[in-house]
């Protein structure tokens, strides 16, 4: 990684006449990014003029400048390189109408006589792919602009917000009325009064880029949009001078060229309806995994996205349908860029949230012995059933517990006293799920073992009398 701090007027001036690499050494050799010096302000009257408007202008050819290089104790290379603007323009809210690609960069709000321009904001794109190569990681980028006009000229700090851009634009057709659309701000600085470089870190901003984490459609920065005259002008591309943007990416290239090795861990045969997937992953190039993508396939159906570009390697998923299969598959992406494929599922679950269904058979309606057998069955819809229990009550007492924890879906009653005994059973599935007793009989049966025997078919009616 490397630091440099800002040029003063001195170096800006040889820099001018020694060209653009001689310049960029020496800004590197001068100063660190994160500790410019301030220099001594311009006093009022000699501060220039506003940059013209509607300059008709075309940006000098520009290659990118790696700026130093140093071989690591791992044997990787840290490189940190300047990269030009490739295209910059501004936008004002009073000219919705115009583009302004050949311009400096102007930003905040202008209200300077009758025809004033309103608010303004800058965008910029620089090209990373080009020139990062794919494997590198990307330790640290900071975009840094000069600025050339301030009003008024002893402001305070202003405020600034910069935006990573989520639609394409044109650098000569752009106007306000056709503003990309823009993400969360990713990024502030103040930008004060003094003619000198302003620097923005886009770290974040550039590995999502370099990752493909998403397109590369530049920045939009942003600053005080209050209805007031305040505004700051910056040089553009088309600059004859060595002050154009320049974002400088700090990156180490480590050869990386295989992708993550990842994989979701196995999951229960039947879950209930919310329940947590987890994966895990390596990365064998060594840059190091940045994030994975995580697919689901219901019934063996097509696959789906579920997650994506997360870091975490656990989730809960919620809202499982009784009786569905739940498949999952996953695929990581690392630092370098490299994009694992997708594999076939992984784990699979399938969810179950319903209690068993279980009866007791019917049983006669008299009998003259005192031993009996009892039957029951039952089904589930997925984990299947785990055990049974059975319940009687004699001559509608109190409800006991007969058959406790079995697996047996029959049983044998013996001893049994005159008089009429019903029963009623329940399962508990292989989730402990289970419906409770409803104390209502699913079957009944009379003992009579005493002559004279009663008929059943008179019996019946008497049994069942409350």
């Amino acid at each position: 990684m490397f630091s440099f701090k800002s040029p003063d007027a001195n170096l800006r001036k040889t820099a001018a006449r020694l060209g653009l690499l001689f310049y960029v050494v020496l800004i590197v050799s001068s100063v660190s990014l994160a500790t410019a010096q301030t220099p001594t302000p311009t006093p009022p009257d000699e501060l220039p003029p506003p940059p013209p408007r509607g300059a008709d202008r075309i940006a000098p050819d520009r290659e990118p400048v790696i700026v130093e290089t140093a071989v690591q104790a791992d044997g990787t290379t840290s490189t940190l390189i300047a990269l030009p603007a490739i295209a910059d323009t501004y936008l004002a809210s009073k000219r919705p109408f115009q583009n302004f690609g050949s311009d400096a960069l102007y930003l905040g709000y202008n209200l300077a006589g009758a025809s004033n321009f309103g608010a303004e904001r800058m965008l910029l794109m620089f090209d990373v792919d080009t020139y990062v190569p794919d494997g590198a990681v990307i330790n640290s980028a900071t975009l840094r602009l000069h600025l050339s006009f301030s009003s008024p000229s002893n402001d305070a700090p202003m405020g600034t917000v910069v935006r990573r851009l989520a639609s394409a634009w044109g650098e000569y057709t752009v106007t306000w009325n056709t503003e990309p659309a823009w993400t969360a701000v990713d990024s502030t600085a103040p930008v004060g009064s003094t003619l000198t470089f302003y620097e923005w870190p886009l770290t974040d901003v550039v590995e999502g880029w370099h990752t493909n984490l998403y397109p590369n459609y530049g920045i939009e920065i942003i600053g005080d949009e209050t209805i007031q005259q305040r505004e700051r002008a910056f040089y553009s591309r088309e600059t004859g001078t060595n002050l154009y943007p320049i974002l400088f990416v700090d990156y180490t290239a480590n050869g990386d060229i295989l992708p993550p090795d990842t994989m979701v861990n196995p999951l229960p045969d039947y879950t209930k309806r919310n329940f947590t997937v987890s994966w895990t992953g390596t990365d064998p190039g060594g840059s190091g995994i940045a994030y994975y993508d995580v697919q689901v396939q219901i019934n063996d159906g097509a696959w789906g996205d579920w997650l994506t570009g997360v870091t975490q390697t656990s989730a809960e998923y919620g809202d499982g349908e009784d009786g569905t299969k739940y498949a999952f598959r996953v695929r990581g992406v690392d630092n370098a860029g490299n994009v694992e494929p997708y594999g076939p599922a992984e784990a699979s679950t399938v969810v179950d949230t319903m209690p068993p269904n279980v009866t007791v058979d019917p049983l006669p309606g008299v009998i003259n012995t005192d031993t009996f057998a009892v039957t029951w069955s039952g089904d589930d819809s997925a984990s299947g059933i785990q055990y049974y229990d059975v319940q009687y009550r004699y001559n509608g007492g109190p409800w006991v517990l007969w058959q406790a924890a079995t697996t047996a879906t029959s049983a044998t009653f013996a001893g049994a006293s005159e008089g009429v005994y019903e029963f009623e059973a329940r399962a508990i599935d292989n989730l402990d799920q289970f419906e409770a007793f409803q104390n209502m009989a699913e079957a009944s049966i009379a003992i009579d073992t005493e002559a004279p025997f009663i008929e059943p078919i008179l019996y019946l009616p008497i049994i069942f009398q409350e």
